[in-house]
């Protein structure tokens, strides 16, 4: 029997996913355990291995179509099994051809049909005139018919507000509303970056048509400004041209700037997950900010000796931080919490995240444990993370279980920042960079490389008194960093 395959919860919080490379095509065996999909989730992108076993009868997920947790995207069975007998539905790129069919059939009648209909629905009001209305609406229909090119306006017009006849220039062509053009004039137009107004109709009532598109792209750049020379009535300019012809939008010399088109960029399952939580996270959490600044001269001296170590570790002032971090941690319980309705929680373990960005976004790994690690094992678990989490080769659950986070900026130049707090903590720091500073100490002004870093707090678990002790702790095990080594 054909077995329905479904898209799989890849993370704790994936809601939905897409396909983002297939791995088998209809009519491949496959076998339990192999890859047959990669599928970008709100973290990663993931390979996804099949639970079943069998032929694949029907792809039923596009590439590139976003899609709920355990929605139908395969179906196995065999070989001449009716995949549609699984109950999977139809791909939704397969309904797109049918609803294409059905709109052109919609737009066979022709206009001209129904405007003697239109006159004759009036006979009480003026019964000596349906009769005129009609026979003058058909004589027109049958002129404009005759006068109409051959090639592209046996079309029906695009829907839309149409012209009115108010205010008619050379050839009766309109100057308010819509420019009457052939559906083929239009796209033609839009291809190749014409404004119909600037192009002569040679259509009944003044109507661009095709040939005179061609015309116009024909005779190149120099179209446009030929048209507007002859002084003809056109439509209103449009809020481009309009701001074009303004002095403020010119220069120097009088040129008009480039205006470019905007730009929508379609949203990534990351992107769409972290507008989501951090949205969540603002409304939800009341956040509150300290600053501190921190004396790192022991700290750069202390990295700088323990990288000359003849095992060819290297160490970064970051992972100084995030060791002294969870350290700290230790000694202020409280902020390796989170909140519930049910009571603040606790956490007995330190595991802390370290924000990674990324092309599409931002992934907090965490360095698990890291208060009972080493230096030298939180650098390489930072380096190994922070590999594979821009290859988007981590596991989902490597990708989960911070307790708390680290945000550092400082290697591009940011002296300090405020951090959403990620829900299910109660607290994130943002480091910024270490820089040379004047500082008065005893009353000599001396130099000292200093850091800012900001503890953004969730307030319903602990107050500013916890958040300012906590700091301290954390400048303490950094200024005095022989202390991180033992």
């Amino acid at each position: 029997m054909a077995t329905v395959v479904t898209l799989p919860r890849l993370s704790d919080t994936m809601e939905e996913g897409v396909i983002a490379k297939w791995r088998i095509k209809v009519g491949d065996k496959v076998k339990r355990g192999q890859v047959i999909a990669d599928i970008e989730t709100d973290k990663a992108t993931m390979e996804f291995e099949s639970f079943d076993a069998g032929t694949v009868l029907k792809l039923v997920a596009p590439e590139g179509e976003a899609l709920p947790v355990g929605a139908p995207i395969a179906v196995f069975g065999q070989p001449g099994e009716n995949p549609d007998a699984a109950g999977a539905p139809a791909p939704k790129a397969e309904d797109k051809p049918a609803k294409a069919e059905a709109e052109p059939a919609k737009a066979e009648p022709a206009k001209a049909e129904p405007a003697p209909a239109k006159a004759a629905s009036k006979p009480e009001a003026k019964p000596a005139q349906p009769e005129a209305k009609a026979e003058a609406a058909a004589a027109q229909t049958a002129a404009a018919a005759s006068a109409a090119p051959d090639g592209d306006d046996d079309e029906d017009e695009e829907p839309g507000p149409k012209a009115t006849s108010q205010g008619t220039g050379p050839q009766g062509q309109v100057d308010r509303g819509r420019i009457p053009a052939s559906p083929v004039a239009r796209r033609l137009a839009r291809e190749h970056d014409l404004e119909l107004g600037q192009i002569q109709g040679s259509g009944p009532r003044g109507r661009v048509v095709k040939a005179d598109v061609e015309q116009a792209i024909a005779k190149g750049p120099q179209a446009r400004p030929a048209a507007a020379a002859t002084g003809a009535a056109g439509p209103v300019p449009t809020a481009s041209q309009a701001a074009g012809a303004h002095a403020a939008d010119v220069d120097e010399h009088g040129r008009p700037y480039i205006s470019r088109p905007d730009r929508t960029v379609k949203l990534s399952q990351m992107r769409k997950t972290i507008a989501k939580r951090m949205g969540q996270a603002k409304r939800e959490i009341p956040h509150i900010y300290l600053t501190m600044p921190i004396v790192m001269d022991k700290a750069v001296a202390l990295r700088a000796e323990f990288n000359l170590s003849v095992d060819g570790t290297k160490a970064s002032l970051n992972d100084l931080v995030i060791l002294a971090a969870a350290r700290a941690l230790r000694k202020h319980p409280r902020v390796n919490a989170y909140y519930t309705d049910n009571g603040i929680v606790e956490r007995g373990d330190v595991h802390v995240g370290v924000a990674v960005a990324l092309d599409d976004g931002l992934i907090v790994p965490p360095v698990r444990f890291a208060d009972q690690k080493t230096l030298k094992q939180v650098s390489i678990d930072v380096r190994d993370l922070g590999t594979r989490a821009k290859e988007k080769t981590l596991k989902p659950e490597e990708l989960t279980g911070s307790t708390f986070t680290v945000s550092n900026l400082g290697m591009f130049g940011i002296e300090e920042f405020c951090a959403i707090v990620n829900p299910g903590e109660a607290a994130i720091l943002a480091v910024g960079a270490v820089q040379d500073e004047a500082v008065v100490e005893d009353g000599q002004l001396v130099a000292r490389k200093r850091m800012r870093v900001t503890l953004c707090s969730d307030h319903r678990v602990f107050d500013g008194a916890e958040s300012a002790k906590y700091l301290q702790t954390l400048r303490k095990l950094l200024e005095s960093p022989l202390s991180l080594l033992t």
